[in-house]
């Protein structure tokens, strides 16, 4: 695993960033608990776009968020400072991530907030998360957040090995200033999805 270079790389809505000095992040992710019973106030399922990937090629995977409640939900239309890696294993072993930070040509919080959707009781909405084949560390997938001073923490999970994955995601919206606190920023229900990728 190497140590990510400078360069430039973009989020899905086309939000272009500049990254900064970063940093590998060797600690390994570990599930939360599972609910103990009833339904989460968020349902998610996650799956592949298809089942096994050439090395370097994009892996797209789809989220989908189901609002349970009997009430309307905001969830983000992206996974950009929502959707959180919880675990990621390559043949059974568990991947280190490498972490870093984003200035933004643009405040993320506020496209953060630009994303935010309401979502009927019952109702559902999909994501979609691709791998970018020219990250900084190689292909891998990435997740951010808010560093709350207008830029974002970025964390990249490296897919740059054949292999057997297994990747746990989880939905979990910071607070967002100017928007009301509800019991849609999180779900306690986690989405797993297995694929493959085979050497070039």
């Amino acid at each position: 695993m190497g140590v990510p270079r400078a360069g430039t790389a973009a989020l899905a809505g086309g939000l272009a960033l500049l990254l900064m000095a970063t940093t590998v992040g060797c600690r390994r992710s570990r599930p939360s608990p599972a609910p103990s019973g009833g339904t989460a106030t968020v349902g998610l399922t996650v799956s592949a776009a298809q089942p096994s990937y050439r090395v370097g090629e994009q892996i797209t995977l789809r989220l989908k968020l189901v609002n349970n409640r009997n009430a309307e939900c905001q969830l983000s239309r992206v996974p950009d400072g929502a959707v959180t890696v919880m675990s990621l294993t390559r043949d059974g072993t568990a991947v280190a991530p490498a972490v870093g930070g984003a200035a933004y040509y643009r405040d993320f919080t506020a496209y953060l907030v630009e994303n935010l959707v309401r979502v009927p009781p019952r109702g559902s909405l999909e994501l979609v998360l691709g791998s970018d084949p020219q990250s900084p560390v190689g292909p891998a997938l990435m997740t951010s957040a808010s560093d709350g001073r207008g830029g974002a923490a970025v964390t990249w999970w490296p897919v740059d090995q054949p292999g057997a994955y297994r990747l746990v995601l989880g939905y979990l919206r910071a607070p967002l200033r100017g928007v009301p606190a509800d019991a849609c920023a999180a779900t306690s229900e986690q989405g797993a999805v297995e694929f493959e990728v085979k050497g070039g």
